[in-house]
């Protein structure tokens, strides 16, 4: 899939719709936060890393990285078998107290982005809702479901570590042969090394 499909993809399932604004330049990624996004092959054969990209640009109109909250963040965009994709939010919090307990509230909009593009079950959110986090999550909070445009299987697990990190994983399609949120939660495990 060339750059501007999966560009248009991701705007599909990610953003909310929203009028146009005037051209605001890229933010790039913040270089500490892109050090949480692992390498493409530690999800095994025939996974790559597309693109990374500061979170701002996944979902524009609902997610801010304002700077009194998260000192920066990095998605990064992997690409793998049968039209599977995973995406990968690091957020690094800022030192100020307020922001630590504002960052998850902030951070849910990006992973509610993903539920509005998903059919989603209210029994299994429920389920979800009482689930443990995934070790070295202090919290988590997840969704599921299918993606209302590809119809693929949809998860997300959004992980708080202390003492100020949230990292996001989600996995349209599937990885290691699962799909959901055992394997978003597996994507998480990966990517802290767990």
């Amino acid at each position: 899939m060339n750059r501007l499909a999966l560009v248009f993809f991701l705007a599909l399932l990610m953003a909310p719709t929203a009028p146009a604004s005037a051209q605001e330049p890229t933010p790039e990624p913040g270089p500490n936060a892109a050090k949480m996004l692992p390498d493409a092959t530690a999800f095994g054969d025939g996974w790559s890393l597309n693109e990374t990209v500061n979170p701002d640009l996944l979902a524009r109109y609902s997610f801010e990285m304002t700077p009194d909250v998260f000192r920066e963040g990095a998605a990064g965009i992997y690409v793998g078998p049968n039209g599977s994709r995973i995406v990968i939010v690091s957020l690094l919090i800022t030192e100020n107290r307020v922001a630590i307990r504002q960052s998850w509230e902030v951070a849910t909009k990006l992973l509610d982005t993903v539920r509005t593009r998903a059919s989603t079950d209210f029994e299994r959110d429920q389920a979800l809702a009482t689930m443990d986090a995934p070790n070295t999550c202090v919290e988590a909070k997840r969704i599921e479901g299918v993606e209302n445009f590809a119809l693929l299987p949809v998860g997300g697990t959004m992980c708080a570590i202390d003492p100020d990190i949230i990292l996001i994983a989600v996995v349209l399609g599937s990885f290691a042969e699962q799909t959901g949120v055992v394997a978003s939660d597996a994507v998480v495990g990966l990517a802290l090394g767990t």
